[in-house]
């Protein structure tokens, strides 16, 4: 089954039109927190640094790690983590932990108030699931993928797959595993109205990986056989061949 390239295109162009986007903002960069019961203000102000550092997470989220936006801005790990440690206590961004093969990625993630702080339009980025751990992975895995033209929320039957790409003729299906959950449900919709060849489950850790190979274990061999599960972080560490069964 051949993915339609026009509507790979469509996508990809919806997904990369969210990282082109210049934002306006206002020069001060400041923000009055809510006045306790005394009636007393605090006051949120940013210095240039961490400005900066808001900003490159604006443009690089869910693409750059902490360290390779250290590296883009200029800042050593020292400095990066002060400032990030800052930022954390005024609820201005939230820090990720990922396990991808034997090291931990971490991904910052802006937070309602520093779009509020910045003045910016809080973006709005392809995917959805379980939360922004969810998110984060189906950035990456679309990333890893890119050679094969990966696109999130592939639409096909009515059923939106998580990351999908053509690969030797065949749709090739990523679901995203933080639970258990709804995976029978998805491995069912990706086949049978996706049309999906392959359906690969990547899951977040050992649990949720013999959760979902017990579901595997229950489906009829015709699902069965079309269905593969890895730990998320063996997914980029894996031939492809491989991770498809050839």
């Amino acid at each position: 089954m051949n993915v339609d390239n026009e509507l790979i295109m469509q996508n990809n162009a919806r997904i990369l039109s969210g990282f082109s986007f210049q934002p306006r903002y206002r020069p001060d960069f400041r923000q009055e927190k809510k006045g306790s019961e005394s009636g007393h203000q605090d006051e949120i102000k940013l210095n240039v640094d961490e400005r900066r550092f808001l900003m490159c997470v604006y443009t690089y989220q869910y693409k750059a790690t902490l360290t390779e936006i250290y590296s883009i801005i200029g800042f050593s790990a020292s400095k990066g983590t002060r400032i990030v440690k800052k930022l954390e206590r005024n609820l201005m961004i939230k820090i990720f932990s990922v396990v991808k093969g034997k090291g931990v990625s971490k991904y910052p993630v802006l937070l309602s108030e520093a779009y509020k702080l910045l003045n910016v339009e809080e973006r709005k980025f392809e995917g959805k699931g379980c939360g922004y751990e969810h998110l984060i992975w189906q950035h990456i895995l679309a990333g890893h993928f890119k050679e094969h033209k990966a696109v999130i929320e592939l639409n096909r039957g009515n059923k939106c797959i998580d990351v999908a790409f053509e690969y030797e003729g065949r749709l090739i299906a990523i679901e995203v595993a933080i639970t258990s959950a709804h995976e029978k449900e998805n491995i069912e919709k990706d086949i049978n109205l996706a049309k999906a060849d392959i359906v690969i489950i990547g899951c977040k850790d050992e649990k949720v990986l013999s959760e979902v190979n017990a579901i595997i274990s229950e489906l009829n061999d015709d699902l069965k056989g079309k269905v593969r599960a890895f730990i998320l972080s063996r997914i980029l560490s894996t031939e492809l061949a491989q991770l498809t069964g050839g």
